[in-house]
């Protein structure tokens, strides 16, 4: 052994593993490792909520009820009570954005997104709302993203959103939205409908999965290759000074 070096042996096969490289390769090898656990976990996910989303498709529509599941096909009528716009939303390679409908049911305040409209050079509607809506489509529960700043410190929230925030809603018009946003599948007006459809991802993630462990074990195979060639050279060194 020598300074921040030390010789491994197995079988009589030995490599030279400096200490310095050793833990690098360590360190690339748990952080494929962990890449490669999360893109299956994310993968596990993808699955359930495809199968979730088969499920309620197949299901014939029901009312709304006080406690529904994600992706569950339901119909509704009320009277809307307010709109909001949805940024950043593409039709056809065309920006524009989607029409969220605060619509008053019987029992409920429910967040209706309506479809896509062509963006404006000002925030308002192509065409009026109608005062009285019966929609039907699926729901599902908004998963608010990362957000530089908080959305309520846009001057243009909340008529302008780039995301859904239910809570924040319900704080700022102090009002209590149904925590699930349906998406109309029935066309309102001149809207193009958005409703929901998914693809089965699982697939995808578990090919980002084999892609990290396969790196890593390249890592593994790099390090033993780079290990073994400098044991050699430095083997040759050594006879050559004894020499």
């Amino acid at each position: 052994m020598v300074k921040n070096r030390f010789i491994w042996s197995l079988f009589n096969w030995k490599i030279s593993v400096q200490i310095p490289f050793l833990l690098f390769a360590c360190f690339a090898v748990v952080i494929c490792s962990t890449l490669a656990n999360w893109q299956w976990q994310r993968a596990q996910l993808a699955d359930a909520l495809f199968q979730a989303y088969q499920l309620q498709e197949s299901r014939p529509e029901s009312v709304l009820s006080e406690s529904p599941e994600d992706y569950q096909k339901v119909t509704l009528s009320g009277q809307v009570k307010n709109y909001y716009f949805l940024d950043n939303k593409i039709h056809q390679g065309i920006g524009g954005w989607h029409i969220l409908a605060e619509v008053q049911t019987n029992k409920f305040l429910v967040l209706v997104n309506l479809g896509w409209q062509p963006k404006q050079k000002k925030l308002v509607l192509k065409m009026p709302l109608p005062e009285y809506l019966e929609v039907q489509g699926l729901i599902r529960k908004p998963q608010a993203g990362f957000m530089l700043q908080r959305a309520d410190l846009d001057p243009n929230w909340p008529r302008l959103m780039q995301q859904i925030e239910i809570p924040l809603l319900n704080q700022h018009q102090k009002s209590e939205l149904f925590p699930f946003v349906l998406y109309a599948e029935n066309q309102i007006g001149q809207l193009i409908p958005a409703p929901i459809k998914m693809e089965n991802k699982v697939y995808m993630h578990i090919g980002y999965a084999i892609q990290w462990l396969l790196i890593g074990l390249a890592g593994i195979i790099c390090f033993i290759v780079v290990s073994r060639k400098e044991y050699k050279e430095n083997e040759r060194k050594e006879k050559k000074l004894v020499a």
